[in-house]
């Protein structure tokens, strides 16, 4: 097999490097093009191909073509010119990437550009056209390969490729099955073309596309995260991070948003780079992507042998292959809306999912659903991490205009003045803000700015009207396409037959449907719509429908789903009002797939109607004593969506919120601020607030947003509780920077809890705020600035930096306690460091191999060590003696403590794994009092040697017994966060001194034998 290696290696690196020599070493292009036309004027040379280019270039080369294409009538010439550049904007921009992905072949870059399926050339006119793509494929080969930097940038390819393949010899050695490997290179193919484009609301009509890039569409958005507050500190706190940091940081997740959020696209997006093995946690990892939706009979969910066929996969693979990619933790499992799932059959999913994981431990999992769908524990006892996305900030909502509009003008349109005043709309509009919450709301927002002329709506019901109208009429209207497949239909028409489809599917607990099921439904209710069914029959009215109202897709042959279940909720509660079916929105309200329906029903319905629903859903709330809560928060977030309402219902709504406040907890604070600013009068400002309380009302002001809910953070700006400062701080990225600068941050002492930095916005109004000295950098660019604008920092820490290389910048923070870098993989050298006076400092995922010998000349109390360490033993890290708090994390797990003795003045320790806590068993010295045990199954009898610990944190840890900790006779608190299966508190009943707080996902039995003064939980 070695042999074979190396063979293999020397034929594709003399092949390669023959073939690269010949082409760029002896002629200025790649030779394949004779008379070659430029694509841009000559002081032009652009690195990439946009349409204007190839437009211009099929354009130049048309008359090269035969005499039969020389034939052609003028029209039929425009329109084969036409077709050709329609099939390049459907590829996207040709650059050295798409060359490279064809292998520098012309041909094969061809055959990637079939002539549009609607172009409707003659064939003639189609014959030219192919010819014409061929050509111009040849002359942009030839025009790229002659770019000053396109043979670097082969060469780096060679290189790439040549590891690639080594890597694949490695594989195919160590597996020894041939078959099988081929098989996950097809397979690879396969979904990287299936997951490789997205759908963008608004620009799915165009005659030359329906889909873009992923790596086009796809923004990064945030999730909330538990983090230390500090460095090898106990408690915990939710700070937002990106959530591809999130997912990559557990094996198992269970990923929460509400619809609209991006959870699916974030799937599509792993999927999308475990195909490609993008460098990264997911780069030797298998995806498979089961849409629950698809298995919403009551049918068995699929075992891994029938996970192609769930997925829609068109292939065989060998027998026994997704099960040993399952066993060896090489498969990754997306499962995909839960939320989809009819609650009479999420007993089933959560089974499935038990069994799965049960049966195959070493996979890796990533579960999405609404938040209402399940508890926040649901999976908990299965070791799931939970994430929440969060709603999209400024800097979000900037990056998908952005987006948005590149990808229009991809397609030609000219939309420059549409960018710059939508991005002035939601910089400087509150109403606009409060809409542009999730991508999907953002993609309405582009396409109807774009369609009436930048008047915007304000209000969230006149938001989708305007869609509806946008889909409907105007698009085909505007350009003069009608009655396509034989029928005419008007607004008011399509809008019946949707919204009863919607209001079907929501009664029967779907999200999809057969085909032939959708036809006869429609056929059906054409019995009361003559007028329509002279034109045509069912299917011809169906098939209009699903092909012109841009709501109804086809994801599968035979099955029908709308473009995205907001609509379906929409149009549902539409034809609930008008049916007057208030008695079943009442009744179903307390299923979570409801509450968009009856949100939006409150918004259709007339005064008198609202009043009669939100009476029934509080007198529902009254007779279910288990849904109480929930029914009044959906009451009372109905009231947003009401243009008119009734004082008294108002008031009685109002009354019974106000009941359930204080909110306590982050998960409160979101379900009250979905009532909007109806709740910031509600909210309790008086100064007898716990730290908990006081935290949940800054939460809840700022996840409402708006002047008054300005005032009301200003109102804590003096409150030093550690949790509180942290909430003020989260809260800058939800209001202008300045405006919260000036009325929060401008008195804020903020003790503790550092200051979030992540748009330019924010890094501008840094320097005046020179009394807060931490500052938490999440914006790369900011670095150079701040650090000049801020030499007196005491406190920094800088996440995602590509760019720092030299950590030379820092040298003029010459006050500088506590430096914290995290995933800045071109650091390499840290001697820079010993230039300040650093006593805290927190290493993670720096390039590997990164030497810690300049760490001898810091004098170090603090040290946080992650991910890949050159060094296996505790005992081999270069710091000084005065260490007193060590932080061990992730991948530094495999590290042996032995060595700890050389600390004598270490307190605090964090380990990760059971390795490092059995490794604890034999090291009573130093004496440790504050312990943080993360991620393991561990035996507490191993922490008993440590007989002066007063701190323990068990952190996402699973099957551990808390009786030992009675022989601990210094324990005073007892932390447990996002413990997996149910612990047991009982041997702790009768420990007067022990005060234990529960936070987070984790569940526990014989809480009734703690009394409640030593027994706190926190959401």
């Amino acid at each position: 097999m070695a042999g074979l290696e190396t063979a293999v290696l020397r034929v594709a690196s003399t092949a390669a490097g023959s073939l690269l020599r010949s082409r760029l070493g002896q002629v200025p292009g790649a030779g394949l093009a004779s008379d070659p036309v430029r694509p841009a004027q000559r002081w032009r040379r652009p690195a990439q191909l946009g349409t204007p280019e190839l437009r211009r270039l099929a354009a130049g080369l048309a008359d090269r073509l035969g005499a039969a294409a020389a034939r052609l009538p003028e029209h039929e010439r425009l329109a084969a010119l036409d077709a050709v550049a329609d099939a390049f904007a459907a590829l996207g921009a040709v650059d050295a990437d798409a060359l490279f992905a064809a292998d520098l072949d012309p041909v094969a870059l061809a055959s990637l550009l079939p002539v549009p399926p609607a172009a409707g050339l003659s064939p003639a006119a189609e014959a030219a056209c192919r010819d014409l793509i061929r050509l111009t494929c040849a002359h942009a080969v030839e025009y790229l390969t002659t770019l000053p930097g396109f043979g670097a940038r082969a060469d780096v390819e060679l290189v790439r490729r040549t590891g690639e393949l080594a890597r694949a010899v490695d594989r195919l050695q160590e597996g020894g099955d041939g078959a099988a490997y081929a098989f996950e290179e097809r397979y690879a193919r396969y979904v990287a073309d299936t997951h490789g484009r997205l759908q963008l609301f608004g620009l799915t009509l165009s005659r030359s596309r329906r889909e873009w890039p992923l790596d086009v569409a796809y923004i990064s958005l945030a999730v909330a995260g538990d983090q230390p507050m500090l460095p090898g500190e106990p408690e915990l706190h939710q700070v937002p991070v990106r959530a591809e940091q999130a997912l990559a940081s557990a094996d198992r997740v269970l990923l929460r948003g509400p619809a609209g959020s991006g959870k699916s696209t974030l799937v599509q997006w792993l999927a999308l780079n475990a195909a490609r093995r993008t460098d990264g946690p997911w780069s030797t990892s298998v995806p498979f992507v089961l849409r629950l939706r698809s298995f919403t009979s009551s049918g068995d969910l699929p075992l891994p042998e029938d996970f192609l066929r769930a997925c829609g996969v068109p292939l065989s693979a060998p027998p026994g292959w997704v099960e040993d990619l399952m066993l060896s933790g090489r498969a990754l499992v997306l499962v995909d809306g839960v939320d989809e799932v009819p609650q009479r059959l999420r007993a089933r999913t959560e089974t499935w999912l038990r069994s799965l994981v049960s049966a195959f431990p070493k996979a890796r999992y990533v579960v999405t659903t609404r938040p209402s769908a399940v508890p926040e524990d649901w999976l908990a006892g299965l070791g799931f991490a939970t994430h929440s996305m969060l709603a999209m900030e400024q800097k979000d909502i900037r990056a998908f205009v952005t987006h948005w509009h590149a990808a229009a003008r991809a397609e030609g349109q000219e939309v420059d003045v549409y960018e710059a005043s939508l991005l002035e709309a939601v910089a400087s509009r509150r109403d606009l803000a409060r809409l542009a919450t999730n991508p999907l709301m953002c993609a309405l927002l582009c396409a109807l700015n774009q369609d009436r002329r930048m008047q915007l709506p304000r209000a969230r019901k006149e938001l989708y009207d305007a869609a509806l109208d946008m889909l409907l009429v105007r698009r085909d209207t505007e350009r003069e396409i009608g009655g396509v497949e034989g029928v005419y239909l008007t607004r008011d028409e399509q809008i019946v037959l949707l919204q009863r489809f919607a209001y079907w599917l929501i009664r029967n607990g779907q999200v999809e449907a057969g085909r032939d099921e959708a036809v006869e439904l429609v056929g059906e209710w054409l019995e009361a719509m003559p007028q329509v069914r002279e034109q045509g029959g069912a299917e011809q009215v169906f098939s209009h429908l699903l092909i012109r109202s841009g709501l109804l897709l086809e994801p599968a042959p035979g099955s029908v789903v709308f473009v995205h279940r907001t609509f379906q909720d929409y149009l549902g509660a539409k034809a609930a009002v008008e049916s007057r079916d208030f008695g079943v929105l009442v009744k179903n309200a307390q299923d979570d797939t409801w509450d968009d329906v009856v949100r939006m029903a409150v918004g259709h319905a007339r005064p008198d109607e609202r009043v009669r629903l939100l009476r029934g859903l509080l007198r529902r709330a009254d007779k279910v004593k288990s849904a109480h809560d929930r029914l009044v928060l959906l009451a009372a977030a109905s009231l947003e969506h009401a243009p008119e309402i009734d004082q008294a219902i108002r008031a009685e709504v109002q009354e019974r919120t106000a009941k359930l406040l204080p909110p306590r907890s982050l998960r409160e604070a979101e379900e009250l601020a979905k009532a909007g600013e109806l709740v910031l009068e509600l909210l309790p400002l008086d100064e007898d607030l716990s730290e908990e309380e006081a935290e949940a009302v800054v939460l809840t002001a700022g996840r409402v947003g708006g002047p008054r809910a300005l005032e009301i953070t200003a109102r804590f700006c003096q409150d030093t509780r550690l949790s509180v400062g942290y909430a003020l701080a989260d809260n800058w990225a939800r209001f202008d920077a300045a405006e919260y600068a000036d009325a929060v941050l401008s008195a804020a002492q903020l003790p503790g809890a550092s200051l979030l930095v992540n748009t330019e916005e924010q890094a501008a109004e840094v320097g005046r705020l020179t009394h807060l000295k931490r500052i938490n950098l999440h914006w790369a660019p900011g670095l150079p600035g701040l650090v000049a604008r801020r030499p007196d920092l005491e406190w920094l820490f800088v996440f995602r930096n590509d760019a720092l290389n030299d950590l030379s910048l820092l040298a003029p923070l010459d006050r500088l306690n506590f430096l914290g870098l995290s995933i800045c993989p071109n650091v390499r050298d840290l001697a820079p460091l010993t230039e300040l006076p650093l006593r805290q400092l927190s290493l993670y995922d720096l390039a590997d191999g990164t030497p810690l010998g300049p760490l001898r000349g810091l004098a170090l109390t603090d040290l946080t060590l992650g991910s890949r360490l050159p060094v296996d033993r505790v005992a081999d890290l270069p710091v000084t003696e005065g260490l007193e708090s060590l932080t061990l994390h992730n991948e530094s797990s495999h590290l042996s403590l032995e060595g700890l003795d050389r600390w004598p003045r270490l307190w605090s320790l964090t380990v990760t794994g059971d390795h490092q806590v059995h490794d604890l068993a034999t090291i009573a010295a130093p004496p440790i009092t504050n312990l943080f045990i993360s991620n393991a199954a561990p035996d507490l009898t191993d922490v008993l040697p440590h007989d002066r610990l007063t701190y323990l944190t068990l952190h996402q840890c699973s099957d551990f017994d808390l009786a030992p900790l009675r022989s601990l006779p210094e324990l005073r608190t007892l932390l447990l966060t996002g413990s997996s299966g149910t612990v047991d508190l009982t041997p702790l009943s009768d420990l007067d001194q022990l005060k234990i707080k529960v936070h987070g996902a984790t569940s526990v039995t014989g809480a009734e034998t703690i009394p409640p003064e030593r027994l706190a939980f926190r959401a």
